[in-house]
């Protein structure tokens, strides 16, 4: 089975406001990649910087704290024409993921994709098998992609880059890597959707 794991980077229109609001984010960059859950073989599909309109604000935290530049944003095409091939990709019968469905894939939606089959979100159910305790030590928590990562390589060091595309190789790794690990993560996908 293979399945199609997105990452987008985003920045804020405005930066006093809620950063995870779709309405106040700009689509930076897109990474996807597709993933094959037997051998764990992912392969990129779709790696592109982006802008939208108005653009986003030269504050943002992505262009503080990763490698993506406002100047390659503004230089880069605009999203929306960008579209047509994205939905394309989305529409490969296979199921999508992202890692945290409530953001990446809304934000997508929100610019009027459609996503036919969806996957489900390693953030919120791996909380369930990985078990990380919450600070508040009330339950569990959120796995961070850092936190996944060590969970299943605990001697690997692993600096999350937040771009687009590392992103999605390192959260395909991961899924690939929960599915090994608990087949019914697999056998069974559709029960966690």
């Amino acid at each position: 089975m293979e399945i199609i794991v997105v990452d987008i980077e985003t920045g804020v229109i405005e930066p006093t406001l809620n950063n995870y609001d779709t309405d106040n984010c700009q689509i930076c960059e897109i990474g996807i990649v597709n993933l094959d859950l037997e051998t764990g073989e992912s392969r990129v599909i779709y790696d592109q910087i982006c802008q939208e309109k108005p653009g986003a604000h030269p504050s943002s935290w992505v262009f503080k704290h990763t490698s993506l530049t406002l100047d390659e944003v503004t230089d880069s095409p605009h999203f929306h024409d960008l579209k047509d091939p994205i939905q394309e990709l989305l529409d490969d019968s296979k199921p999508v993921t992202s890692w945290n469905h409530d953001f990446d894939l809304a934000i997508l939606e929100s610019r009027g994709l459609k996503i036919p089959s969806i996957f489900w979100d390693p953030k919120t159910t791996l909380k369930h098998f990985l078990e990380i305790h919450h600070p508040s030590g009330q339950g569990h928590k959120w796995p961070s992609v850092q936190e996944a990562h060590k969970y299943f390589n605990p001697d690997k060091i692993f600096q999350q880059t937040h771009r687009a595309i590392q992103d999605a190789i390192i959260e395909a790794d991961i899924i690939h890597q929960a599915v090994l690990k608990w087949p019914i993560l697999k056998n069974q996908w559709k029960d966690y959707t």
